[in-house]
């Protein structure tokens, strides 16, 4: 019976180290296994952090690529800025250039204007010679016109005999043109002038500027139409007198 005791001792040891052995294994599989895991877990963390960096690139790429593209924006705005200010000021000074022939046809073209007569613009020296005699009264008190009531600054002066047109040439005649008229042809009149505004242009600049002119008393040609005080003056004779215009 110790025999076979000691026997199953035996195979029950054995059986015993094949457990040992196959729980060794089972434990050498799993740390294996869990090595890999790590090995897994650690390339899984660095393929997180590389993504996380390429992320944080791309994201000051993207920022860096938005800050220019706002730049080109800005830049584009001043550029369309700087274009358009260029464009009005070729506009404002091909009407400028254009208002100047325009002015100088009309100066030129005075005595059809008129029929007859003399005069000119205030810059040719006959008419400034003829405007200095007139503004002697101011000088002797010495005085002179400010700038917007200053028959010198006017477009045109044009007389017949005792009469003289104080006239503000545009080719749309606005507010500004009928008021400047009024005023020089005033300081002419406070001179002892037989003087009368008007404006000569091509259109009205708005309705409210053909009325104004009337209710200024600012004579008018302006379109192809013009006033009555216009039409009257045309009719005078065109001689000149040997003295300047005086008050009638």
């Amino acid at each position: 019976r110790t025999e076979e005791q000691v026997q199953a001792l035996t195979e029950a040891q054995r059986r015993i180290e094949q457990q040992v052995e196959a729980l060794t294994q089972q434990v050498q599989a799993l740390a294996e296994a869990q090595r890999r895991t790590e090995e897994q877990v650690q390339a899984l963390a660095e393929a997180q952090r590389r993504t996380e960096e390429q992320v944080q690139a791309l994201t000051e790429a993207q920022r860096r690529i938005e800050q220019q593209v706002a730049d080109l924006v800005a830049a584009q705005q001043r550029t369309e800025r700087i274009l358009q200010r260029l464009l009005e000021w070729q506009q404002g000074e091909a009407g400028r250039r254009e208002g100047e022939r325009y002015e100088r046809r009309i100066v030129v073209r005075a005595p059809n204007l008129f029929f007859g007569g003399e005069g000119g613009a205030p810059g040719e020296p006959d008419v400034r010679r003829q405007l200095s005699r007139w503004l002697h009264p101011f000088y002797r008190e010495g005085r002179a016109p400010d700038p917007p009531a200053d028959p010198l600054l006017a477009d045109l002066i044009w007389w017949k005999g005792e009469e003289v047109f104080v006239v503000e040439v545009s080719q749309k005649v606005d507010p500004q043109d009928i008021h400047r008229a009024r005023q020089r042809a005033d300081t002419l009149r406070e001179a002892g002038v037989n003087a009368t505004p008007a404006v000569i242009g091509e259109e009205w600049a708005t309705p409210e500027s053909q009325a104004l002119a009337q209710q200024e008393s600012v004579e008018w040609l302006v379109g192809g139409g013009l006033s009555q005080g216009f039409l009257r003056f045309r009719r005078l004779p065109a001689e000149t007198p040997e003295n300047p215009p005086r008050e009638g």
